[in-house]
């Protein structure tokens, strides 16, 4: 199997044209063909996992183009996922060692994801909502709508909105389980939220309930919780051996255990900053609206993770009134 290394400008091109051909121009009709040949490889090796991207929202109710395949695993069978897949002969690449590895069959590519926006993982939770989905004639396992829902919302950027549109559709097939959509909330509560506003506001049926909910939990929870945040997959005590190699062992168990902690403080609520894990360095980027939210940030890593050094690289950036502008009197 082949490691990431460091691209040359070269290289970064020719990964940057591949990466958009994968996504964008695959060969549609032999989709099916390899979406089946890795469903099997998953099934008959007892590897546990579900489809998310495309195929899942398609199986959920959107019909929708797709030009790859997405797996969900969990971190700790990503190796074995990869090994799987290679011995059907798959093409396989580590491309992210903290989220993200790759496989190919001819020319469809199956991304194998075991850590989604939000730091979301294929939890026991999760697990136990997957569904049992019909796709062209067969069944597949399909993550569920609700954390399907949750990971639209994380994930949705200006630059990708096909990801609030997925959620948007799968919402309004309706059949959710409004309780365990909440639940699974807290890793994108603000977006969560504003979807759900949204899309009533669009005549699609939302309960008052959950948005008072998530509006509670949100904005009128206390600046600090009763009990710590647990993490599905927190090492005290350590459920599943970790791998030697580090590849993806203990920084992203830290990892999560502080992105949780980030989106449950009410001073914090983001996740969209970034944070960096090394063997005792976490590093923190990205940018808030005042300096008070920027010191939250910093005591909730030290809080949750007392034992590494943080090196505080967050940027407080300061609206400005446009210039040659007259306030209103």
């Amino acid at each position: 199997m082949e490691t990431k290394k460091v691209l040359g400008h070269d290289e970064d091109k020719e990964q940057f044209e591949r990466d958009y051909y994968d996504h964008n121009l695959a060969d549609l009709p032999s989709l099916e063909k390899i979406l089946f040949e890795a469903v099997d490889t998953m099934e008959e090796s007892g590897v546990p996992y579900a489809l998310i991207g495309g195929v899942a929202v398609k199986s959920l109710g959107r019909p929708r183009v797709t030009h790859d395949i997405d797996l969900f695993v969990r971190p700790d069978d990503a190796e074995k996922t990869l090994q799987v897949l290679e011995a059907r002969g798959f093409t396989t690449q580590k491309r992210e060692p903290i989220w993200l590895f790759k496989a190919w069959k001819g020319n469809i590519l199956v991304d194998v994801i075991f850590k989604s926006s939000g730091d979301i993982y294929f939890d026991e939770e999760v697990r136990s909502h997957v569904r049992r989905m019909p796709y062209l004639g067969r069944y597949v396992n399909a993550i569920s709508p609700e954390d399907f829902l949750v990971i639209k919302a994380a994930v949705h950027q200006e630059q990708n909105p096909h990801h609030w549109h997925d959620a948007l559709a799968v919402l309004k097939q309706g059949n959710l389980d409004w309780d365990y959509l909440a639940r699974r909330s807290k890793h994108a509560p603000r977006r969560v939220l504003a979807l759900l506003i949204y899309g009533q506001s669009n005549d699609i049926a939302v309960p008052n309930d959950i948005i008072k909910r998530l509006y509670r939990s949100v904005f009128e929870a206390a600046a600090y919780l009763p009990e710590s945040v647990v993490h599905p997959y927190r090492l005290d005590p350590p459920q599943v051996p970790l791998p030697a190699d580090g590849g993806h062992g203990p920084q992203i168990y830290t990892k999560g255990r502080i992105m949780e902690a980030l989106t449950s403080d009410e001073r914090v609520a983001e996740h969209d900053i970034k944070i960096q894990v090394g063997d005792k360095l976490i590093t923190a980027r990205g940018e808030v609206f005042t300096h008070e939210q920027r010191e939250a940030i910093e005591e909730v890593i030290r809080r949750t993770a007392p034992d590494f050094e943080c090196r505080n690289y967050i940027e407080v950036r300061i609206i400005k009134r446009p210039e040659g502008s007259e306030a209103i009197k």
